[in-house]
């Protein structure tokens, strides 16, 4: 897996990109849960989970600079910032549980 910011920052351009702005973050967040440590195979901690919608969420909310491959243009709408506040807390809740059932399997 790469650095967080990349994977973070790849999910954020789905994201600002999306139509469907509520079922992409359901997919990211499918995605995010089922992310693994490269050298370890381990999934990632909620900690770790919640680093990279932070991540996600600064970018949205244009606090960070989305980066972009040169001649690519996405800008994030007040709308996209919108749709990640207020499933802010589902999504959290979503993480949670998404480890606690990999903990299961495991």
């Amino acid at each position: 897996m790469s650095n967080f910011t990349n994977v973070a920052n790849e999910l954020a351009k789905k994201f600002i990109s999306a139509k469907d702005k509520k079922y992409v973050l359901n997919k990211i967040i499918y995605d995010i849960n089922y992310l693994v440590y490269t050298d370890t195979k381990e999934p990632l901690s909620y900690k770790s989970k919640s680093a990279i919608i932070k991540y996600i969420f600064e970018v949205v909310a244009g606090r960070k600079a989305l980066i972009l491959a040169k001649g690519e243009t996405l800008t994030p709408n007040f709308s996209d910032v919108v749709v990640f506040f207020e499933r802010r807390s589902s999504i959290l809740k979503h993480l949670r549980n998404g480890v606690k059932s990999q903990q299961k399997l495991n």
